[in-house]
Order: structure tokens, then C-alpha cells, then sequence
């Protein structure tokens, strides 16, 4: 059985095979939101862990400690 892609379903054959094309070519890494498994580019996972390194390294501090909240 066969699933259609609603987003690209009134895109023409041609941008179809093209953009399925380009899809099936990158490397996909699985991400969990909500319980639910969503594949993502491998650059897109890349730039969450950074920004996700990024925030912790802020919340921390740079010697490791909290920073205050007053």
C-alpha cells in the first residue's frame, strides 16, 4: 500500500519526482516529539544538538556554575 504526501500532492509529476528524489538521497536522522519518530536531515539534526550544547553551556555558565537569577 502506497501513502501520499499531501503537501506536494497538487505539485506537478515533475517537482514530485524531484523533490522525492532529493529526499530520498539525504541522510535522514530519527528525532522523537511527543512519542511520535519524525526522520529529519542529518544538517537540521546537526544544528539542534549545537543550539541544544550551545543553552546548556549558557544555563551553566562558562566555569560550570549556574549563573544567578537575580
Amino acid at each position: 500500500m502506497a501513502v501520499g504526501m499531501l503537501e506536494i500532492s497538487n505539485l506537478p509529476m515533475e517537482d514530485q519526482e524531484e523533490i522525492l528524489s532529493r529526499m530520498a538521497s539525504e541522510e535522514a536522522c530519527p528525532i522523537e516529539i511527543d512519542d511520535k519518530i519524525y526522520y529529519i536531515p542529518s544538517a537540521v539534526n546537526e544544528l539542534i544538538e549545537n543550539l541544544y550544547r550551545q543553552s546548556y553551556n549558557f544555563l551553566k555558565g562558562d566555569n560550570g556554575i549556574p549563573q544567578n537569577k537575580e
